[in-house]
Parts: structure tokens; sequence; C-alpha cells
């Protein structure tokens, strides 16, 4: 059943410009990538150190942003001339809707991250980067970025399904990636603010931690709950919705 609404929902969106947007975020890495002036004697070098700087904007701004978008495109349909009742009226089960909707969001998130490490990899070569591409960082980075993905793609569809304007939810996703910024370096409050969430994970500073302050134990543990909280959210409200 689950497999039948996720060919639906990728019908419902095939058509629509939704698929340019993963893409975005990447080539404006890219091209930052490309650009960076880094420090006298790494310049040429140091493929840590450009991969960081070249995807710092996507991980603390764009990524959340995009996810932000991604939830309202999966529900835009539904909200548009009672298509909610539509679906509701066939022989489907909420929840199945609803992860099919989840898996949809995080196979565009999937598609964004594969990309930014293909076009940033891409910068690195054109600009002449010496030296073995460090691999595992990367893959760390990229991988640790998506799983922190989850409870942010979790929220924001809860946002999406409970809200039928697609601007008001975009605009409190922007309100709150903002402060990203800030609350990154906090070691009490970064673990625990979903947007802040992907920037951490993807930028490992050592095997046992993340970003500044953050310990692996800690950030995985806010992770995990967080997905919990907001998948049970976005599931009850589905379930209780009344068209």
């Amino acid at each position: 059943m689950t497999g039948s609404l996720i060919v639906s929902e990728l019908m419902k969106i095939k058509k629509t410009k939704i698929w340019l947007l993963p893409w975005i975020s990447p080539l404006l890495a890219m091209v930052i990538t490309f650009s960076l002036h880094l420090p006298e004697g790494l310049d040429g070098h140091d493929w840590r150190l450009l991969y960081t700087m070249g995807t710092s904007m996507h991980a603390m701004l764009l990524l959340p942003l995009m996810i932000g978008i991604f939830s309202g495109f999966v529900c835009r349909y539904e909200h548009q001339g009672g298509g909610w009742k539509q679906l509701f009226c066939l022989p489907v089960n909420r929840k199945g809707i609803y992860a099919a909707k989840y898996m949809i969001v995080m196979a565009l998130v999937t598609i964004n991250q594969l990309l930014l490490g293909v076009f940033v990899v891409a910068a690195g070569f054109i600009r002449g980067t010496e030296g073995e591409i460090p691999l595992g960082f990367i893959l760390k980075s990229l991988a640790g970025g998506w799983a922190a993905s989850l409870p942010l793609a979790a929220l924001t569809l809860w946002v999406a399904i409970s809200w039928s304007s697609f601007a008001a939810p975009f605009a409190l996703n922007v309100i709150l990636t903002l402060p990203n910024l800030l609350v990154i370096n906090s070691e009490t409050f970064g673990p625990l603010y979903p947007w802040a969430q992907p920037a951490l994970m993807m930028m490992p500073q050592s095997e046992d931690s993340f970003g500044v302050f953050v310990s692996m134990p800690s950030m995985f543990f806010a992770v995990i709950a967080s997905l919990v909280i907001f998948s049970l959210g976005g599931l009850m409200t589905i379930h209780r919705k009344v068209v």
C-alpha cells in the first residue's frame, strides 16, 4: 500500500518545479568553493577546509529552508480544491499517506546532499586542489546532514499538513532558520534546535564530536528524540484532520 502511495505522490509532483530545487544549494556551494580564498599556504592543498567552507551556507541556511519547501510542496496539492477530502475518501491508511509524503521529502533531501558532494568535489578539482580527497570525511558529513534532517523533515511536514497556506509555513521556517548563525555555537541549545542539527552534523571536528561543543552521543540522542516527537505529532494531526 505504501508503495502505491509513494507512486501517487510522485505523480502529483512530477510536472512541478520542485525537481529543480535540490540543484540550487549544490550549485551555489560549487561557486563558493571555486571562488574561495584560503589562508596562505593552504590554498590548493586542504580539501577538508575547502569542503567545510564551501558547504557552510548550505548546512546552516539553505538545507533547512529546502526541507521546509519540500514539505510544503508535497502537501500543496491536498490543500487545493479539496484534495484532502478526495484523498481520505479513498481506501487508504492515513499513516501510509504520512509515510509516503515523508519518504518523498527525504528522497529530495538525499538528492540534494548527493549533488552537494559531487559539485563541491568537482569545484575542488577545477581549482586544482592537490592531495587525496578525504572521502570518509565528506561522506560522514553528508550522511550526518541527511540523518539530522530527519526530525526537521518530520516537523516541517507536520506544520505543512496543519496549515493550508504555503507561504505561512515557509515564512515560519525562514524566521526559525536565521538564528542558526548563533545557535550552532551554543553547547546547550545547539543540539536541541532542529534547524541547527543538520549544520552541527555536517561539521565533524573529531571522531567523537560534532561541531565545536557537541558530543556524538548527545547529538544522536537529540536527533532521535526529536524525530520521535515530531513524527508522532504529524501522525496525530493527519489522523485527526477533519475535511
